[in-house]
């Protein structure tokens, strides 16, 4: 009697792992937008160490050339505590002459911004499901009034940062898009023929403004 029950549930089973390959659900840590870690104990950016345990994602910042040093994004993740993380790079910035000007955690997220001459460093440590990300960004100190510059669509979504180039890009699908009628870049105001959309895949809907 037992022997047709068992036959019965490796059959029930075997159909459900066939229905869940053709239905094409997969595996969900396999969506990591994360890939390319190197192993590495220093911040090009920083030059000071990084926890150990954490890889560096080098197609997921970039670098240029900045007044007051190298700016850029770095990404790190790695299976370690966040508030380890923290006191790490705390250490090693505050021996090269960095002072910490703002810390604040709420939950699994926390920032630090560190000053030093002119330049700024900001760090974000995220703790997410499988690991710790530390987000480190450096950039030169803009000066008081300075107003905000056009945002650059890089077509990237979350930390990626593509190929690590930082011109902008069109297109995206049901993402945010901006075009301007001549020339691009950093600029403070739009210039004329500038449009910004929302959702929908560029004109195919969605929400526009355009100046004229």
């Amino acid at each position: 009697m037992q022997r047709p029950l068992v036959i019965l549930a490796v059959t029930l089973l075997a159909a459900l792992m066939a229905g869940c390959s053709t239905m094409e659900i997969s595996n969900p840590f396999t969506n990591d937008p994360l890939t390319g870690g190197v192993d590495t104990g220093k911040s090009q950016l920083l030059a000071v160490s990084t926890p150990a345990g954490m890889q560096r994602f080098p197609t997921h910042g970039y670098q240029v050339p900045g007044t007051g040093g190298t700016q850029g994004l770095e990404i790190f993740r790695g299976d370690v505590d966040m508030a380890f993380a923290a006191q790490v790079m705390y250490n090693g910035l505050q021996s090269q002459g960095w002072h910490l000007r703002q810390a604040q955690r709420k939950g699994v997220r926390g920032v630090y911004v560190y000053e030093r001459g002119s330049s700024i460093a900001t760090l974000t440590v995220e703790r997410e499901a499988i690991g710790t990300v530390l987000a480190i960004w450096v950039a030169d100190r803009m000066p008081d009034g300075a107003t905000l510059p056009m945002q650059e669509n890089t077509g990237a979504s979350g930390y990626g940062g593509g190929s690590g180039s930082s011109s902008g890009s069109s297109g995206g699908t049901g993402s945010y898009s901006e075009s301007t009628g001549g020339g691009g870049g950093m600029n403070p105001a739009p210039k004329p023929g500038f449009s910004e959309s929302w959702g929908g895949g560029g004109n195919k809907g969605g929400i526009q403004e355009r100046n004229l």
